[in-house]
């Protein structure tokens, strides 16, 4: 495991392969079990009354039926994010999605997450680390501002979609 601890990939030593294995199966573990979670979760709760009253809507079974078809898309480019891939492979499975749907979206996402993880996360981390050990105020300075622009675009970009839609629905 090299000089570093085990629980930190980014110290492991050996072949590449391996590691990225070693990833693969992390990743495809716990995305798997926040599904069964969620599978779980939407087991438990669909036992109250109310709860039944809503999934049975025809409304809500067609948006599960475009989520069952449509979501595989949205769970492989989950693992892309930080912060989404848990909400989205829970969400999975409330809603049911097929596991013939799940799993292909599970493993292109998995293996997607373990490349850039064993390439170009453990470089990107270790420059960040090397960058705050030699100039940590300006480190912190240059990561808030650009987390800034970053919710600043976002803003933008959901403020520029809102107008253009409002001004298609006045058209």
């Amino acid at each position: 495991m090299g000089n570093g601890a085990w629980y930190n990939p980014m110290t492991w030593d050996g072949p590449w392969i391996w590691v990225w294995a070693a990833l693969f199966v992390i990743v495809f573990c716990r995305a798997g079990a926040t599904y069964l979670l969620g599978s779980a979760a939407r087991a438990g709760i669909a036992r109250f009354k109310p709860v039944q009253k809503l999934m049975r809507a025809s409304v809500y079974q067609r948006a599960e039926r475009a989520l069952d078809r449509w979501g595989p898309p949205a769970v492989a480019a989950s693992f892309l994010t930080v912060g989404l891939q848990t909400a989205m492979n829970l969400a999975a499975g409330v809603i049911r999605m097929r596991w013939y749907r799940y799993i292909p979206a599970l493993v292109v996402g998995g293996a997607v997450w373990a490349t850039i993880y064993t390439t170009i996360g453990s470089v990107s981390v270790a420059a960040i680390a090397a960058a705050y050990t030699r100039w940590p105020v300006p480190t912190v300075v240059v990561t808030v501002l650009l987390g800034l622009a970053l919710v600043g675009w976002i803003i933008w970009r959901l403020t520029f979609v809102k107008s253009a839609q409002h001004q298609e629905t006045q058209s």
